[in-house]
């Protein structure tokens, strides 16, 4: 019997299980037709399954109940520019935060370059993975389609050309995107024989300057003129 409960749905969607996630939200909401997560967790399942116009219609009834509820507008304004021919039908695979665990200089978060066209930043989700393509002068990521995503900076991309070149590996997860910004999560995977003991990047710390610490001789001058103050007496 199919487990019928939030946590149910949400699992689902974590696993990227959307028929799953369609079916169970649905039964949530015989019980509770003005349920706000179900029905933006139901949407978002027509969503990825390319049921763009139930998505729409889902969306807007959120929106009948909270009006200013910031998924669904997002999501909305997303759909005004998605087909269902740009949805990605990739394999389900359950998205783990272990994924985004960083280690220093073996992992990278990234703000990213050159993005394409709205229309395709908005078939992207949090947690999908891309894949890098390094070109003469830049290292591009691309979707499972082979659709161009973004550009790494390009003094990363200058270090990786580098690393990728010499046989180093990476994976590359989506971290965030926005219709202006998109954030990845790089994690090296394999080094090249070349490179064997050098890290892919370089683990940022944070400067503590140095200062002399004065205050062990603050009671020590004190007690010099208290002591001249007696002899003075």
């Amino acid at each position: 019997m199919t487990d019928v409960s939030a946590l149910a749905a949400i699992t689902a969607a974590l696993s990227q299980d959307w028929k799953q996630a369609v079916q169970i939200n649905t039964k949530l909401l015989l019980e509770n037709k003005d349920d706000v997560d179900s029905l933006c967790r139901l949407a978002f399942a027509y969503q990825q399954t390319g049921k763009l116009t139930l998505a729409k219609t889902t969306y807007q009834k959120v929106l009948e109940l909270d009006e200013y509820h910031q998924i669904a507008l997002k999501n909305l304004k997303k759909l005004t520019t998605l087909k269902s021919r740009d949805v990605s039908h990739t394999s389900k695979t359950t998205i783990s935060p272990i994924l985004f665990l960083e280690e220093p200089g073996k992992t990278k978060i990234v703000e990213c370059v050159h993005l394409a066209p709205a229309q395709v930043l908005s078939t992207l989700t949090s947690g999908q993975e891309v894949y890098l393509k390094a070109k003469n002068h830049c290292v591009e990521l691309r979707d499972d389609r082979n659709r161009y995503v973004a550009a790494l900076p390009d003094d990363l991309s200058f270090k990786l050309l580098k690393f990728l070149a010499g046989g180093n590996a990476y994976h590359a997860l989506i971290k965030g995107v926005e219709k202006k910004s998109l954030k990845v999560f790089l994690r090296e995977v394999s080094r090249g024989k070349k490179f064997a003991t050098q890290p892919s990047f370089t683990p940022s710390f944070a400067y503590v300057p140095m200062v002399k610490d004065q205050t062990a001789k603050e009671p020590a001058e004190t007690e010099e003129g208290e002591a001249e103050e007696n002899e003075e007496t």
